[in-house]
C-alpha cells in the first residue's frame, strides 16, 4: 500500500506541474495555468466498490485514474468500471509507475488538443 501512495503522490506532483489542480486549490498557489481538475476518491463504507482513485477533468476531456503499485491487480468491479467509462468516450487507465511516461505523454496530448466547441446552453436560472 506505501508503493501506491507514493506513486500517488508522484502522479499529482505532475498533474500541478502541467496544471491540473485539485477539487477546492486555491487560484493564488497556482503555478501553472490551469487545465484541468481533478478529485481523490477514498473507499470505504460510504463509497461505491470499484470507483476509479482518481477523476479528472482535463482540457474538457473525462479521465479516470486507477493507481497501481508494481504489483498491484485490478478487481473485476475496477475492470468493469473502467472500461465502461472507455465505452462513453472517457479515458480510463489502469495506471502502473512503469507505464507513466506513457501516461504522461497521452495527457500531454489530450491537453495540447482541443476539443471542438460545444454550445452550453444555460439550463439553470
Amino acid at each position: 500500500m506505501a508503493e501506491e501512495k507514493t506513486f500517488e503522490n508522484k502522479v499529482k506532483r505532475w498533474f500541478h506541474s502541467v496544471g491540473v489542480y485539485p477539487a477546492g486549490f486555491a487560484s493564488e498557489k497556482m503555478n501553472t495555468p490551469m487545465v484541468g481538475w481533478y478529485t481523490k476518491i477514498w473507499g470505504g463504507g460510504f463509497q461505491k466498490s470499484g470507483i476509479p482513485d482518481l477523476i479528472a477533468c482535463i482540457n474538457g476531456r473525462f479521465v479516470s485514474v486507477e493507481l497501481k503499485a508494481t504489483s498491484g491487480r485490478a478487481s473485476p468491479l475496477q475492470e468493469l468500471n473502467t472500461s465502461r467509462i472507455n465505452t462513453a468516450e472517457g479515458i480510463g487507465v489502469f495506471l502502473y509507475p512503469e507505464g507513466f511516461e506513457d501516461f504522461k505523454e497521452m495527457i500531454t496530448r489530450v491537453i495540447e488538443q482541443p476539443l471542438k466547441s460545444v454550445e452550453r446552453k444555460e439550463i439553470y436560472k
